[in-house]
Parts: C-alpha cells; sequence; structure tokens
C-alpha cells in the first residue's frame, strides 16, 4: 500500500506542493488504491476503517478527471438538473429547448442549476450551507441588536417616576 495513505485516509500533508494541496495527485492515487482493491480483494474490518471521503476534494479538481465515478455522479446530476430545467421553462413558457439557448433567462437558470450541483454535491452540504448563512446573517443580528435601546430600561425608568 502507498506510504501516503496513513489511518484510514490519505495524509493531505504528503501531497503538497509549493504550499497547496496537489489534487491531482489524490486523485491518482485513490484510483491506484481502488484498481489495487479490486484486483486484491481482501475482508475487511472495523478496526480500521476507511475514512477518505471524496467529496473533500474540490469540483474543479474532478472536472480535469470526467471518467472517474465522482465527476460522473456530479456530471449526471448537472444534466438531469438542466434537463429538468429545461423542460420547466419549456412547460411555463411555451420556448423550445432549441429556442432556449439564445434567451438570457434560459442561461440563468442554465448557470444556477451547474453552480447548485457543484456547490451541493451531498445533503451535508445543503446543511453546512445553512450554517454559513445563519452564521453571516448572526453578525447583522449582533449589529442591529447593538444599536437597539433595551425595552426593559425604558419601562423601569418610567415606573421609577
Amino acid at each position: 500500500m502507498d506510504a501516503k495513505w496513513v489511518n484510514g485516509t490519505w495524509d493531505l500533508k504528503q501531497f503538497e506542493k509549493e504550499g497547496k494541496t496537489d489534487w491531482d495527485s489524490v486523485i491518482v492515487a485513490e484510483a491506484k488504491r481502488r484498481k489495487w482493491l479490486e484486483d486484491n480483494p481482501e475482508t475487511t474490518s472495523n478496526d480500521e476503517p476507511v475514512l477518505f471521503d471524496t467529496s473533500i476534494i474540490p469540483w474543479w479538481a474532478w472536472m480535469k478527471r470526467y471518467h472517474l465515478p465522482e465527476a460522473e455522479l456530479l456530471n449526471g446530476r448537472a444534466a438531469m438538473v438542466g434537463f429538468f430545467m429545461a423542460y420547466f421553462v419549456d412547460s411555463l413558457t411555451g420556448v423550445g429547448l432549441v429556442d432556449q439557448m439564445g434567451n438570457f433567462f434560459c442561461k440563468t437558470l442554465l448557470f444556477v442549476a451547474v453552480a447548485g450541483v457543484l456547490f451541493i454535491r451531498k445533503n451535508e452540504d445543503l446543511d453546512k450551507l445553512k450554517g454559513l448563512i445563519e452564521e453571516t446573517t448572526l453578525y447583522d443580528k449582533q449589529w442591529q441588536a447593538a444599536w437597539k435601546e433595551p425595552e426593559s430600561s425604558s419601562s423601569t425608568v418610567s415606573s421609577k417616576k
């Protein structure tokens, strides 16, 4: 097995080049590991679980490796979402698929669909996105709360008089 495989996952620090992770090398190493496992099946146990999750690899790295399963999954989802959006626009507007390609609104919907598939790869990604939205609005709520006068102080001042 590869020396970069440590405790059930790839040690990403060993894949660094010029201070950045070389995702192409990670993908190649994972493909070789899986091919080796196909050729040399072995029993597994819970003592040494595989913790590596391919979704940590950025989408742009998969785009160069379109023939691998993760990239195939993303491309398939993007195609189905795109087809559904085209069908949806056709049913709403009566504009056929060929005519949609020249329409700015349809191109925008296509961009949104592809971006959505790339950013939301699993259900957990939706939870992360919700957490990010809550975090960004938290600071705004704190800012707004800092400028509000406390309601209890105005009622206590009037009751003392």
